[in-house]
């Protein structure tokens, strides 16, 4: 039973490590080729927008490939309305109501503090990503093309807002854009039915990305790709998934859509309590790959002369837990919150984040956030280690008395199961209480292992020495000699060489914690489980150091309380014969053979 246990466990260990090759390197590497070889061709910048958004049925199936254009040059051929907040800079353009040139202040795409993160970008240039939000009386129109005159204002800051008009054939719609001092955008919108006769209008909204984010982890752990809130529930998917599956539709009392990844957010927010329809949707046009969710309210009737207000959001950067709740509380925007992917733990993820990131705050230092927290679950989970251990080490105990058995009875295997399982009832212990405990486990360092990679707050965070960000990969490794050379330490086509300190001390950790286990009596298992800290070491070392922090320390506590409970029954270790024999001691004969 105990042999069978094992196997079934390396069977699944060996599992993971070709999961984690597939998911880490080999599927993200053919990915990114396919991305490189689609950026090589881009929309047409010089056609409309909707002849760049053609029905997937009318995109022609010869494709001429155009080279993406400087999103400077394109700002250019439309009229932008300039932004500028304490958090944002950039410009909105009046064809469409398109927010399509937004850049995040104070928050730069590597620690070294030289570009700030973009969030959008017009059509045809490289990684185009905009949202808007327009008024019309046709069911497939999405207003794009809709022009807007500047009634008042020059430049959108906090304290000075932008009124502008739609003048249309039979209504007319007059906006006041504000803005606040973080990411929220607010859209109030005064329509009016200018016609003789009744008419039916209809918001629409969207949030669009041409081609891959230039950031995107393609980690199955973290939501990158289309969310929207419906009847204050969520679903989401992923970009791959959408290309796949092309559409998705939900409809229900109004909420948002968005388009998100690891930190950002943007979305279109609909006005709230109205019924809404909001899709997903995929086509790759002229070569490029486009992903977008919408949202399109019912239709509602206007009678002549009638005002009608309505008032909507556009939302522009950062995941912040506090920033999304507060704009979920005071604006009464539905589940703002599900904007970060807390995973199906969410009940203990959400709870581990939020935890990880008061440590932080109250330390100045996420790392040391790491380390506490960690700590913090293995005092809770004392009990169940505990039990955990002091199982193993009674079976480690009794590993004499098994190896005499089974040279007893060689090949008897009946014989042999039914004299393990008397011993055991008579000393005892039970070979599944070791595995039991370890259940609950699973599910709460899962949850700080998710939390780990969606606390926003730990973007670029420092720990100590030549650890400067946290969210990144350990900067050193033996590729470019622990630091000593001055090239990137995790070179694209060979990166799972790229062995850094905090993998060579996880190896180290896991290898030591493996010496105070029962070793399989299967040789062939055995030698699965001597190598598996250094399987693991190889597939670990790419992942961000913050998480390689935790699992380090987390190897650490567990080795000193598995050694404790370890010596407490007197079982002889590794350890204990290898600081004999260096201090001159004689090592006392050991009880595991």
């Amino acid at each position: 039973m105990d042999d069978q246990k094992r196997l079934m466990l390396a069977m699944l260990l060996s599992g993971l490590i070709m999961v984690g090759y597939y998911f880490m390197y080999d599927k993200p590497m053919k990915e990114a080729r396919a991305q490189q070889a689609a950026e090589m061709q881009a929309n047409d910048p010089q056609s409309s927008v909707a002849e760049r958004l053609p029905r997937a049925d009318s995109v022609p199936n010869v494709q001429q490939p155009v080279e993406f254009q400087d999103r400077e040059t394109l700002l250019l051929k439309e009229q932008h309305i300039k932004i500028e907040t304490p958090s944002l800079t950039g410009s909105f353009s009046t064809t469409g109501m398109r927010f399509d040139n937004l850049v995040l202040k104070g928050y730069y795409q590597t620690i070294k503090d030289e570009e700030n993160v973009v969030m959008f970008s017009p059509a045809g240039a490289k990684h185009a990503a905009y949202v808007f939000d327009n008024w019309t009386d046709s069911v497939g129109d999405t207003g794009e093309q809709q022009q807007w005159a500047l009634v008042s204002g020059d430049t959108l800051t906090p304290k000075t807002p932008i009124t502008l008009k739609h003048v249309s054939d039979d209504f007319t719609v007059t906006r006041i854009v504000s803005i606040d001092d973080d990411f929220l955008i607010t859209l109030d919108d005064t329509v009016v039915n200018t016609s003789s006769k009744n008419i039916n209008v209809i918001r629409k909204g969207a949030s669009r990305q041409h081609g891959l984010p230039d950031d995107l982890t393609n980690f199955f752990i973290i939501q990158e790709g289309p969310i929207l809130i419906v009847d204050d529930k969520m679903k989401d998917m992923k970009y791959k998934v959408l290309a796949k599956k092309k559409t998705l539709v939900r409809e229900g009392e109004s909420g948002w859509v968005g388009l998100t990844d690891r930190y950002w957010l943007a979305a279109a927010i609909a006005p709230q309590g109205m019924q809404m329809k909001a899709d997903f949707r995929f086509k790759n046009l002229n070569g490029t790959d486009v992903y977008e969710a919408a949202y399109e309210l019912a239709p509602i009737e206007l009678t002549p002369g009638t005002p009608f207000q309505s008032t909507g959001h556009i939302y522009a950067g950062a995941k912040s837990k506090k920033l999304l709740a507060r704009y979920k509380k005071e604006q009464n925007i539905a589940r703002m919150d599900l904007a970060i992917d807390y995973g199906f733990l969410g009940m203990l993820t959400k709870p581990m984040s939020r935890g990880l990131t008061w440590l932080g705050k109250m330390t100045g230092n996420f790392g040391v956030a790491i380390i506490l927290m960690t700590l913090l679950l293995k005092v809770v989970l004392f009990p169940l280690n505990n039990k955990s251990y002091s199982s193993m080490a009674k079976m480690k105990l009794l590993q004499p008395k098994i190896k005499k058995m089974q040279k007893r009875y060689g090949d008897d295997r009946m014989k042999l199961q039914q004299e393990m399982m008397a011993l055991y009832r008579k000393e005892n212990v039970s070979p599944v209480a070791g595995c039991l405990p370890m259940i609950p486990q699973m599910f709460i360092f899962f949850a700080l292992y998710k939390s780990l990679f969606i606390t926003f707050e730990m973007r670029h965070a420092p720990f100590f020495g030549w650890l400067k960000d946290l969210s990144a990969k350990d900067p050193l490794s033996i590729l470019n000699g622990f630091g000593a050379f001055p090239w990137d330490g995790h070179p694209a086509a060979i990166g799972f060489l790229a062995i850094g300190p905090l993998a060579l001390l996880y190896g180290l950790s896991m290898a030591a914690t493996q010496t105070l286990n029962t070793p399989p009596a299967d040789k062939m298992q055995a030698r699965i489980f001597q190598y598996m800290p250094l399987f693991f070491m190889f597939i670990l070392a790419g992942f961000a150091s913050g998480l390689l922090l935790y699992w380090v320390w987390n190897n650490i506590l567990t080795f000193i309380q598995q050694y404790i409970i370890t010596r407490k029954f007197k079982v002889d270790t590794p350890f204990d014969r290898f600081f004999a024999k260096l201090f001159g001691k004689s090592a006392k004969p050991t009880n595991d053979g």
